[in-house]
């Protein structure tokens, strides 16, 4: 019998009563549950994102401008795959979890584990086949040359042969979090990211009879700790700890259960593709004006990066919130719980932002001590952050429409950004004077679309239509 003719005659899935830490998402005090929810996945996903490319940027930094520009060149691809792996496929795992243990179908949600791991391998698979085999031509079109285009394809090749690393993580991560369950998280990334701070300088460096591998070795150190922290968590989930079982025996892959991941996990990865686009985009823009310009403005933009795993954190909780109230029909809640997360997503990346305007050089120090770097990276930083509030209240609320089953509305906010900046970024290079704080605008111009067309949408109650599956 085929995989469709056994869903199509198995039994409607069971359904059993809800477990105290189910009960706990459903009546708990909507604040402090968010908090406390929104606080390890916080930790998660600033190590995932900000603090794993904080770090190799600043000792491949110590190797040259020209090094750190070739970094510059990777990071939006590196972000594209995160943000695909985490919040994208992740977050449509995480919340198809979520609704499942809602409406009680505890089985179901089982089984999307094994899914989840499936659709994850073969995204994997992809990523490394793009990067490793077109990497020269795609860094070479986003303006890399000589050294710069070299280190960007010393650190890609590292990165994304170990892509499996990437998408495995997240998607494991994704089942803890979908089952509400985030503190374990926090100490396994924690403990990966101490393990990755120790190894990035003795794989560049050496150490003893170990060779010094260069920029290759910050890559092949955060697959190495990726790889780490997916083991512990596999091993967390297959002993029985969350309200989730990993089992590979007597498995049976299901088609309507990778229909529930895909139809949101799918379209929901257009929106990270959009994003890095822009970023992409401007990356190429700047790229134009030099390696001078470009360093600056790589230095500057990763306190953009900085954001998305702030608001990541509070979207992790509203997806397990919000996705847990809809399976159970509670859709006055889940509104009360979007708002909630929304204004403290906002007010978060509002206050990242202003400290951008106000000591730009104290972020940039961090990369880099050319005083010329130093000037061009704050003409970016004084225009670009008092923007960040829109991205921040924009993220939280594509989480909601995630949790509830409708990409659309993200979808098209993200398109509205992208557009943006390559309008404006094309104005900008072909007609204007071209310089970083004319780029600048067009990246707050991108944002401000992005949040402000969420946010109409919302009020507007497109996301109550989705019947709860």
């Amino acid at each position: 019998m085929s995989t469709e003719a056994r869903s199509i005659a198995q039994p409607a899935p069971k359904m059993s009563a809800p477990s105290a830490r189910t009960r706990f998402l459903l009546e708990g005090p909507i604040a402090s549950t968010l908090l406390r929810l929104a606080a390890p996945n916080v930790i998660v996903n600033v190590v995932l994102i900000a603090v794993t490319a904080t770090v190799d940027a600043h000792f491949v930094g110590r190797m040259g401008s020209e090094a750190l520009a070739g970094l510059s060149l990777v990071f939006p691809l590196i972000m594209l795959m995160q943000q695909m792996a985490n919040s994208s496929m992740g977050g449509a795992i995480a919340s198809a979890i979520a609704r499942a243990i809602g409406a009680g179908r505890h089985a179901d949600a089982s089984a999307l584990v094994v899914h989840g791991i499936i659709i994850a391998a073969g995204m994997a698979a992809i990523f490394a086949s793009i990067l490793l085999i077109g990497g020269p031509v795609i860094y070479g079109l986003m303006s890399g040359t000589g050294d710069t285009l070299a280190a960007a394809l010393e650190y890609s090749n590292a990165i994304f042969a170990g892509a499996l690393a990437y998408w495995l993580l997240s998607t494991l991560t994704s089942v803890v979090r979908g089952a509400g369950e985030a503190t374990v998280l926090a100490v396994v990334y924690l403990a990966a990211e101490a393990l990755h701070i120790v190894l990035v300088p003795i794989l560049m460096f050496g150490v003893g009879p170990l060779p010094p591998l260069g920029i290759t070795g910050a890559g092949i150190a955060t697959v190495a700790s990726f790889s780490a922290s997916s083991a512990v968590l596999a091993w967390y989930i297959a002993s029985g700890r969350t309200a989730i079982t990993l089992s590979l025996r007597d498995v049976r892959l299901d088609r309507r259960l990778f229909v529930e991941i895909l139809r949101v996990g799918a379209p929901m990865s257009l929106q990270p593709i959009l994003n890095n686009l822009a970023l992409a985009l401007l990356t190429g823009f700047v790229g134009t004006l030099g390696a001078a310009h470009l360093a600056g403005f790589g230095a500057a933009v990763r306190l953009e990066y900085l954001l998305y795993p702030l608001a990541f954190g509070l979207g992790a909780g509203v997806l397990s919130m919000v996705g847990t109230n809809i399976g159970a029909g509670n859709f006055s809640r889940a509104s009360r719980i979007t708002l909630t997360a929304s204004a403290l997503a906002a007010g978060v990346t509002g206050c990242i932002g202003l400290f951008g305007v106000m000591a730009p050089g104290t972020w940039t120090g961090l990369f880099t001590a050319d005083p010329h770097v130093h000037v061009l990276a704050a003409d970016y930083l004084v225009i670009a952050g008092l923007a960040y509030p829109f991205l921040g209240l924009g993220l939280t609320l594509a989480a909601s429409f995630q949790a509830a089953g409708r990409p659309l509305w993200p979808l098209l906010g993200v398109t509205g950004r992208a557009l943006v900046v390559i309008i404006g970024g094309w104005i900008a290079v072909h007609v204007a004077g071209t310089s970083i704080s004319h780029l600048a605008l067009v990246a707050a111009g991108g944002l401000i679309v992005y949040g402000t067309s969420l946010t109409i949408a919302f009020r507007a109650g497109a996301w109550r239509t989705m019947t709860a599956t």
